[in-house]
C-alpha cells in the first residue's frame, strides 16, 4: 500500500511540476495539456500519468515574428484564447493570429483565426509539433500512399511487413507496400492527395502512383512498449487549399497550409485535434471517421450495394452469348457506361427529344431512350450503371484561338458545333494556361484564355463559373429525367482541381502573390449542388479522383480507381472508402497473369478493393481472357464476403501470431469478414478480440480460392477472444464469422 500511495504522489508531483512550467492548463479524460503564454503546447500527460517530454506544439506563419503583447483569456466553458500580431517584414504585412484551445471530451481542439491588416498577402501557416522521438520505438503511421521509411531502421518483422510485393520481373508501376504498417521517424515530404500546381512543375495529367501522398490529413505516433499512441487531425471541414506534412528523423511533423489569402476581408479558418489512444493504426482514423461523418459514409445508402468487380464497357448486352451468372460468380456488379454517347466532352445529353438521334463521340448515333435502353438491360440482369459525367473537361477539336467571326445561332443549333457554344456562353470558364507558362508573345494576355488541351483536342474548364456551373446542373437534372434506369452518375478526372485560375478570384485563395481562383474552390462550391440533384432522385455518386483528398468527397458516395493497379493509388483510395464502395481498375489480363492470380487479388481482399474483372468491350482496360477469367471465378466468392463492407476500427481488434499473415477485418451483413492473406503457414493462428457487434457467434467458416462452399473452421472463446485456426490455401482465406443479430 505504502508503494502506491508512493507512485500516486510522484505522478501528483510530475503532474504540479509540468502544469507550473505552462500558463494554463486544459484537461480531457485522457489527456493534460500545459500551453505557455505564447500559445505553444509545451508538456502533455496521458491518463496513466506519463509525461511526453520533451514536447512541443506551435502554430506558426512562415517569414513572421510576434511583435507587441500576447493577450490571453480563459473563458467560461474551460476554454483558453490565447491573441498576438504577426509581422511580416519581407513582404511589410501583419495579421492578428487568434489561437483557441477548447477540451473536448476525447481530444485537446485548437481553432485557428487569421485575420489580415492592410493589402492582402499570403505565406505558409504552418502546425508544428515536436515529439521525444526513441528509434527503438517511436513509430508514425498515416494514410499514405506507401509508408516513407530509411531502410537502415528497419529490421526482422518489420521488415518482412514491409516487402515490396511486385511481379517477379520488376514492374514500377504494380508493386504493393502494406500501407498498415507503422514506421520510424524518416525525414520526409507528403502531399495531401496531389503535388500541389507549380510554375516550373506542372504535372498536368496527374496520376496518384507516388507514395509520398496522403488522403486523410492527419498522424498518428506511437510508443510501441507503452500501448500508447497520440494523433493530431485536421479538420477536412476547413478550407484548405494545399496542405503538406514533413517529418523528420529527430521526431518533428509540420503540417504546411498552402495558397490561403490573409485579408481583412477573408477571416482564415483552420483547426485541429490532439488524441491520445492506444498503440493501433486504427484509432486515428476511427476518430476522423467519428468525428467528419459526411466525409466518410454515402449519401446515398445505395451505393454500398454496388460492392463489386465493374466494368467501364460500351457493351449492350446484346449478344446471346453474354454469361450472367459467370459475371455474378465473378462478384460483377457496376458497369460505368464508356459507350462514350455524348457528342463531345460536356455535353452528356444534347438538346433534343427521346428518340431524336445525334453522333455520338462512340462514332455511331444514340438516342436517349437508346441510352436509358442500355441502363435497363444491365438493371433487368440485376447489375448497375452508372453514366458518365465530368466537370473539368469540355469539347473535342476545339479550336483556339476561335475563329474571328462567330455567327449568332439559337440555342436548338449552337450545341451542334462545340466551338459555338463555347466561345458564345462559356469562354470565361476555360482554364488558362498561365501567363508565366505561355511560350509565344502574341498569346499573352489575350482577351480569350489560352486553354489546355486534353483528350481529343477538348479543353479543361473551370466549374466554379456560374454560367458552366448552372449548364453542369442542368445536365444532371435531365439525367434524372431522361435515364431512370441508370443509377447514377461517376465523375472524372479530378486531377484538373489541383490547378487555379488566375483570371478569377475565389475569395480566399494566393497564389503567387496575387488573388486567384483555385479549382478546389470551384467544386465545393458545385458538389453540394450536384449532390441535391442526384441524392434527391435516390441516385448515387462515384467518382474517379486522381487527387486523392478526403475532404473532395462529402458529396461522393464511392470511388471507382483508375489507378489502383498501382498500389499507392490503391491504398489512398481504400482509406478514403473505410466505409464507402470502392471498385479499382485493371488495365490489362497481364497485370494478373505477371503477378499472379493469388498475389493480384489478395491485396484487395486485404485493403477492401473490388478489382475491374474482365467485360466485353472494356475500354482501356482488362479484356477477358479464359485463364484471367478463371482467376476472377476462383476469387469471386471471397470477393462477394466484402459487398457493403466497412472497416472494423477498434483497437488491437484482429491480429496473426508471428506475422505469419496479414489480416483486416470487415463488418458485412450478417456478421464479420477477416481476409487472411500472404500468409506463409499452412495454418494461421488469428485472433479476434472485444469485437463489438459479434453479439452471438453461429458459425465460424472460410472461404478458399477456387472453392465455392464454405469450410468449417475450429475456434475457441475465451472471454472476449476467439481463436481460430485458419486453414489456407494459396496463401489465402476469407474468413466468415456469422453473427445472431
Amino acid at each position: 500500500m505504502r508503494n502506491i500511495q508512493k507512485k500516486q504522489t510522484c505522478l501528483l508531483l510530475l503532474v504540479f511540476i509540468s502544469i507550473a512550467a505552462s500558463a494554463f492548463q486544459l484537461k480531457t479524460k485522457n489527456l493534460i495539456v500545459g500551453i505557455s503564454e505564447k500559445g505553444d503546447i509545451t508538456s502533455i500527460i496521458r491518463s496513466d500519468g506519463v509525461k511526453i517530454s520533451p514536447f512541443h506544439l506551435s502554430n506558426e506563419l512562415h517569414g513572421c515574428k510576434i511583435v507587441g503583447e500576447t493577450h490571453s483569456r480563459k473563458c467560461e466553458d474551460g476554454s483558453f484564447v490565447i491573441e498576438k500580431k504577426l509581422i511580416n517584414d519581407s513582404l511589410q504585412a501583419s495579421c492578428i493570429l487568434t489561437e483557441h484551445f477548447i477540451p473536448s471530451p476525447n481530444s485537446i481542439r485548437c481553432e485557428l483565426t487569421i485575420k489580415g491588416e492592410g493589402k492582402p498577402w499570403g505565406t505558409r501557416i504552418d502546425t508544428k509539433l515536436t515529439y521525444p522521438n526513441q528509434p527503438a520505438e517511436t513509430k508514425i503511421w498515416t494514410t499514405w500512399g506507401a509508408p516513407q521509411f530509411d531502410s537502415l531502421m528497419v529490421q526482422g518483422n518489420l521488415k518482412t511487413d514491409l516487402t515490396k510485393i511486385e511481379p517477379p520481373a520488376s514492374d514500377r508501376a504494380h508493386y504493393w507496400i502494406d500501407p498498415l504498417v507503422p514506421v520510424p521517424f524518416v525525414n520526409a515530404t507528403y502531399f495531401y492527395g496531389a503535388p500541389y500546381f507549380q510554375y516550373e512543375n506542372m504535372a498536368v495529367g496527374f496520376i496518384p502512383s507516388q507514395e509520398n501522398l496522403i488522403s486523410i490529413p492527419f498522424v498518428s505516433v506511437f510508443e510501441e512498449n507503452k500501448d500508447a499512441g497520440l494523433t493530431i487531425a485536421l479538420s477536412p471541414e476547413d478550407n484548405i487549399i494545399n496542405l503538406t506534412m514533413k517529418t523528420t528523423a529527430d521526431g518533428t511533423i509540420t503540417f504546411s497550409r498552402l495558397h490561403n489569402r490573409i485579408s481583412p476581408e477573408n477571416t482564415i479558418k483552420f483547426s485541429f485535434d490532439l488524441i491520445a489512444h492506444q498503440n493501433d493504426w486504427r484509432c486515428g482514423l476511427a476518430w476522423m471517421k467519428d468525428t467528419y461523418p459526411d466525409f466518410f459514409l454515402p449519401k446515398n445508402p445505395l451505393a454500398n450495394q454496388m460492392g463489386g468487380t465493374a466494368a467501364y464497357s460500351s457493351y449492350s448486352m446484346e449478344s446471346m452469348n453474354f454469361d450472367v451468372e459467370k459475371m455474378k460468380k465473378m462478384a460483377f456488379t457496376v458497369n460505368w457506361q464508356a459507350s462514350f454517347d455524348f457528342p463531345y466532352m460536356g455535353m452528356y445529353l444534347p438538346p433534343l427529344q427521346r428518340n431524336e438521334k445525334w453522333k455520338r463521340f462512340g462514332g455511331d448515333m444514340i438516342t436517349i431512350n437508346g441510352m436509358d435502353d442500355f441502363a435497363k438491360k444491365y438493371r433487368e440482369m440485376g447489375f448497375y450503371v452508372l453514366n458518365y459525367f465530368n466537370v473539368t473537361e469540355f469539347g473535342s477539336n476545339v479550336k483556339s484561338p476561335p475563329s474571328s467571326i462567330i455567327t449568332p445561332k439559337p440555342d436548338s443549333e449552337l450545341w451542334k458545333d462545340c466551338n459555338d457554344i463555347l466561345y458564345s456562353k462559356f469562354k470565361k470558364a476555360i482554364l488558362p494556361i498561365p501567363e508565366n507558362s505561355i511560350k509565344e508573345p502574341k498569346f499573352k494576355n489575350s482577351a480569350v484564355p489560352v486553354p489546355f488541351y486534353t483528350w481529343e483536342n477538348g479543353i479543361a474548364m473551370d466549374c466554379g463559373d456560374s454560367v458552366y456551373s448552372s449548364f453542369l446542373l442542368e445536365q444532371a437534372r435531365r439525367h434524372v429525367k431522361e435515364i431512370p434506369n441508370s443509377f447514377g452518375i461517376c465523375i472524372d478526372r479530378f486531377d484538373w482541381f489541383r490547378m487555379f485560375n488566375e483570371r478569377e478570384d475565389d475569395g480566399i485563395s494566393w497564389f503567387e502573390g496575387k488573388p486567384v481562383r483555385s479549382l478546389i474552390s470551384s467544386w465545393k462550391k458545385l458538389s453540394p449542388k450536384l449532390s441535391s440533384i442526384m441524392h434527391g432522385a435516390n441516385k448515387v455518386i462515384f467518382a474517379n479522383n486522381h487527387d486523392k483528398r478526403i475532404d473532395l468527397l462529402g458529396d461522393v458516395d464511392g470511388l471507382f480507381d483508375e489507378f489502383s493497379y498501382c498500389g499507392n493509388s490503391l491504398n489512398l483510395t481504400s482509406f478514403m472508402c473505410i466505409s464507402k464502395s470502392a471498385l479499382g481498375w485493371t488495365d490489362e489480363a497481364g497485370t494478373v497473369r505477371k503477378e499472379g492470380g493469388d498475389s493480384f487479388f489478395q491485396k484487395y481482399l486485404y485493403m477492401g478493393i473490388f478489382p475491374m474483372c474482365p467485360f466485353p468491350n472494356n475500354d482501356h482496360s482488362i479484356s477477358p481472357s479464359p485463364d484471367v477469367d478463371q482467376a476472377y471465378l476462383d476469387y469471386g466468392p471471397l470477393m462477394k464476403l466484402m459487398q457493403g463492407r466497412e472497416w472494423v476500427l477498434q483497437p488491437h481488434v484482429v491480429s496473426v501470431s508471428d506475422h505469419l499473415a496479414k489480416v483486416n477485418i470487415f463488418k458485412i451483413r450478417g456478421g464479420f469478414s477477416i481476409p487472411v492473406v500472404y500468409a506463409k503457414s499452412d495454418v494461421i493462428e488469428v485472433k479476434v478480440i472485444n469485437l463489438n457487434g459479434l453479439n452471438d457467434l453461429i458459425s465460424c467458416q472460410a472461404l478458399y480460392p477456387g472453392t465455392e462452399k464454405p469450410v468449417n473452421i475450429k475456434y475457441k472463446t475465451i472471454g472476449k477472444t476467439i481463436i481460430l485456426s485458419v486453414p489456407v490455401k494459396g496463401g489465402c482465406a476469407m474468413v466468415y464469422l456469422k453473427n445472431n443479430n
